[in-house]
């Protein structure tokens, strides 16, 4: 007979010791909970079969898969999507994207999501808001999860298969806000990756040598297709509000850096037009 919170323990040890991982008792208590359920986390026995399937999981994440991809699904903004190889894990820090949306955003307005991978940020958009979603993902397995996810959770999403980067998709249709959290990580970061986030698509990672090359091609194509009084949103590395800014200005919209809850740069608005004018 196995107690579930020495499980849990000798979990967090093994994870701590043989993988380095950053957070070893709560992923410890996931996988637990995964396989065994929340009544099981402390005082309860874990039954063979569910050892079994805790065991299993703990050698996949030694060998540094992600706790996510063991799982095939994660919680964004309260919502499940799955998740898998060849898709961006959905982030805390992203987020920050859905609170500007519910701030801003409600039915009859339209929202465009590009680089849109699972489709967290336009499926979590529609979901809160009401907005009419629209969402770009050109790669195959990443678009695979985008269509799952929006039929798992019942959004009222549009995905195309597509070239984010081509601004003339969608026709002349324009939009309230268009959103992304494109590649943004630098040449030296790549170089500098944890071994879960390796495993990640670097299509989805890299942002050319300085981080940038996504921000300089997205926004001058799309800045065109916003609303008058519509917005940008775009996710960005903690150090590149300022240049993301200026990006946007030359663009011709009016930049403003959100910081995070940590107070580092996490997105950068555009707006089309001044605020309140």
């Amino acid at each position: 007979m196995v107690i579930a919170a020495r499980k849990i323990t000798e979990i967090a040890e093994t994870l701590a010791s043989e993988a380095g991982v950053f957070d070893p008792t709560f992923e410890a208590r996931e996988i637990v909970r995964e396989y065994a359920g929340d009544g099981e986390l402390f005082g309860g026995t874990l039954t063979k079969e569910q050892l079994d399937l805790i065991d299993a999981a703990v050698s996949r994440r030694l060998t540094g898969e992600p706790l996510q991809y063991i799982f095939g699904k994660w919680e964004f903004y309260g919502f499940p999507f799955y998740v898998g190889e060849g898709v961006l894990i959905p982030r805390p820090e992203t987020e920050l994207l859905i609170d500007i949306a519910e701030k801003r955003l409600g039915k009859g307005k339209t929202a465009l999501d590009l680089c849109s991978g699972t489709g967290c940020i336009p499926i979590s958009i529609a979901l809160k808001t009401g907005a009419k979603c629209y969402a770009v993902e050109l790669y195959d397995a990443a678009f695979g999860y985008l269509e799952r996810n929006i039929a798992l959770n019942g959004a009222d999403v549009t995905a195309i298969k597509a070239d984010a980067l081509d601004g003339t998709l969608f026709g002349d249709t324009e939009f309230d806000a268009i959103f992304s959290n494109p590649p943004y990580l630098t040449g030296g970061e790549m170089k500098k990756l944890q071994r879960e986030v390796s495993r990640e698509p670097e299509t989805a990672l890299y942002g050319g040598e300085d981080g940038l090359d996504f921000y300089r091609a997205l926004i001058p194509a799309w800045k065109g297709r916003l609303k008058p009084g519509g917005f940008m949103a775009v996710e960005t590395g903690e150090t590149q509000g300022e240049a993301v800014s200026e990006i946007m200005q030359i663009a011709g919209l009016i930049p403003d850096v959100i910081k995070d809850y940590a107070g580092l740069d996490r997105v950068v608005i555009g707006e089309n037009t001044p605020p309140n004018r």
